[in-house]
């Protein structure tokens, strides 16, 4: 059985380029384009790990990880974030251990090489 994988993530054209290559790995990739519709489809069983785009309208990537993280069925598969904002930008505003507190697999910052993303998703779910 393949993982499944959602992209989770306000701008079509990554999400569309994402799928794309998340697929030809072999991955069952399910989308949403907002926390609330990632909320809704993480219901759905089996989702192994969530690429989260940390800028996004109505709740940020790192607010919707934080409520996944703490509710009281928390989401305990794997999380990658995928944001414009450099990784150094990111421990300045909120801290050094934030993204271990919040268990974190990875950080990857957009624009990406393709086959980076797709070495560091693999990595992550061998």
């Amino acid at each position: 059985m393949h993982s499944k994988i959602m992209i989770v993530d306000d701008e079509e054209d990554t999400v569309g380029l994402i799928k794309t290559l998340l697929k030809k790995e072999g991955y069952d990739v399910v989308t949403a384009s907002s926390a609330s519709e990632c909320l809704k489809r993480l219901k759905e069983d089996g989702i192994d790990l969530i690429l989260l785009d940390i800028l996004m309208p109505e709740m940020s990537g790192r607010d919707l990880c934080i409520k996944l993280r703490k509710s009281r069925e928390p989401y305990r598969g794997k999380i990658i974030y995928l944001s414009v904002i450099e990784l150094l930008e990111y421990r300045k505003k909120y801290g050094k251990e934030e993204l271990q507190k919040l268990n974190i697999s990875d950080y990857i910052t957009k624009p990406f090489d393709n086959r980076d993303l797709i070495r560091r998703v693999n990595a992550i779910l061998a």
